[in-house]
């Protein structure tokens, strides 16, 4: 029988964020518009490709304000550390046999920047990245290039998030979503197969999978 896979999304997931991507996400409309917006108004940006968030915010130069975004993002960068007990959980996953991959919203340029320094990356067989794929979260393409890299079928996948994006991904993908409470916002309007408290709880979860239909 195959072995389980959990796939895990990266930011709000595994890193803790946050801080980073919207306090310079604030400091670039700042700039470019005048106008300081909240951080709840930017919530919809937390798990999506950059180029996208800024699509929806309909910025007359995207370029200028991608370039400023990274900018300012390279200055918030030292807020960024992993969730609590995010290693330890990984080390448990991977010595009793499990696979490991990354599924993320980041580009691969962004990724190598601010993700590979941390050591738990080396535990990942597979990363799949925004420029990786076609289409991207809320879209099953993602997902299922991550299977296909490990000729892995759907139903024995788990994967880990902590937005809508991500649980419509799993769905959309036939992969069991799991939902991350650590890093998730307004969690009661985010549907998923489970729901996560804290990472040591992945464990529970995978006792209780079984395949989708």
């Amino acid at each position: 029988m195959e072995k389980k896979i959990i796939f895990f999304d990266v930011d709000g997931t595994l890193i803790d964020t946050e801080n980073t991507i919207l306090l310079s996400l604030q400091h670039m409309l700042l700039r470019m518009t005048g106008k300081m917006y909240r951080p709840e108004e930017l919530y919809f940006a937390l798990g999506i490709p950059g180029a996208r968030a800024l699509e929806l915010l309909e910025l007359e130069d995207a370029d200028k304000a991608m370039k400023m975004w990274l900018d300012y993002s390279a200055r918030y960068e030292f807020l960024q550390k992993p969730f609590e007990g995010i290693p330890e959980t990984l080390q448990r996953l991977k010595d009793a046999g499990l696979r490991l991959g990354i599924v993320t919203s980041r580009t691969r340029e962004e990724f190598k920047k601010s993700v590979v320094r941390f050591d738990f990356v080396r535990k990942f067989e597979v990363i799949i990245c925004a420029d990786d794929t076609k289409q991207h979260k809320p879209d099953a393409e993602p997902l299922l290039a991550a299977l296909e890299k490990l000729d892995l079928t759907p139903s024995r996948a788990l994967y880990v998030g902590d937005s809508t994006y991500d649980m419509a991904c799993a769905k959309a993908a036939g992969v069991h979503g799991a939902l991350a409470l650590w890093g998730a916002h307004e969690t009661e309007k985010i549907p998923s197969v489970y729901r996560l408290a804290d990472p040591e709880e992945i464990t529970r979860i995978l006792l209780q999978m079984k395949d989708v239909s």
